[in-house]
């Protein structure tokens, strides 16, 4: 019965059957990755886009709960195509004392997770700790993951107040900012071929 067992483990090793495999790191690529806000006045909307996105992914395709994901996004790197606006917004925000945006994931709830002819697709619960204007506060994200060959794609968004992150808000023609700030990211990252080739 031993030997039985023994040849039935090697036969799924043999057969690339994952057992046990550990997640992997990998550094989101800054360059296709992005992180948009969406900010709002009573007169108009605007969007402000960063480009310069630097986190890890730590990747289990077998368990994916037990991933984790840190991203951290300068507040200058955000670029809303209005310079005055964007210097004002470094203000409130008082960039030069608290030059980052850092999200730090702590919990991961798998909603759906399959495999597919390219690679694997689903869609996950990211809770985790958002610090902002030196203020740490916990949040929720739905996100939808997308593996295709080596190539991994996750997009999400959410809202913060920027009341709740002590944040002033700006004023344009005597009025205010709207409180509510709306994220949506598209962060991407390239695996290791051995990690997906099983």
């Amino acid at each position: 019965m031993q030997r039985f067992a023994a040849l039935l483990l090697l036969g799924l090793l043999a057969a690339g059957v994952r057992l046990n495999a550990q997640p992997i790191t990998v550094a989101f690529d800054s360059t296709e990755s992005i992180l948009q806000y969406r900010g709002h006045h009573p007169l108009h909307g605007w969007t402000g886009t960063s480009r310069s996105v630097h986190g890890t992914l730590q990747l289990d395709l077998d368990d994916p709960a037990r991933s984790a994901v840190t991203i951290r996004v300068p507040v200058a790197s955000f670029d809303s195509g209005n310079s005055n606006r964007d210097s004002n917004m470094l203000d409130a925000v008082e960039a030069d004392r608290y030059p980052d945006v850092l999200f730090e994931s702590t919990t991961i709830a798998v909603q759906r997770w399959e495999r597919t002819d390219s690679g694997y697709e689903g869609v996950w619960t990211v809770g985790g700790n958002l610090t902002f204007h030196g203020q740490t506060h916990p949040v929720t994200i739905p996100v939808t993951v997308r593996i295709e060959g080596n190539r991994f794609e996750a997009t999400g968004a959410f809202s913060i107040a920027l009341s709740q992150f002590k944040v002033r808000r700006p004023k344009l023609l005597l009025w205010s900012i709207r409180d509510t700030i709306d994220l949506k990211g598209t962060f991407r990252a390239t695996l290791p071929d051995s990690a997906i080739s099983q």
